[in-house]
């Protein structure tokens, strides 16, 4: 079996593919589910979901921001 992959090291994959599908692909999922936390947040009833769908959103961001190299756009 082989054991959990560190974050720096699955960061360092990630940033490898900047430019490319892969990359992209990750970078408009993680777009993707911000867009509808923000949904989610709008057509929210109670407090709870508003707090899961911002975490969802905020989670998201904080992905983005890890993996998205300093020099890109």
């Amino acid at each position: 079996m082989i054991g959990p992959v560190s974050r720096d090291s699955a960061v360092a994959t990630l940033r490898s593919f900047y430019g490319q599908g892969s990359y992209q692909a990750v970078i408009d999922l993680l777009e993707a589910v911000i867009a509808e936390a923000q949904d989610e947040m709008e057509s929210a009833n109670d407090t709870i979901t508003i707090w899961r769908a911002q975490g969802k959103a905020t989670s998201a961001r904080d992905l983005i921001a890890a993996i998205k190299p300093r020099d890109a756009e």
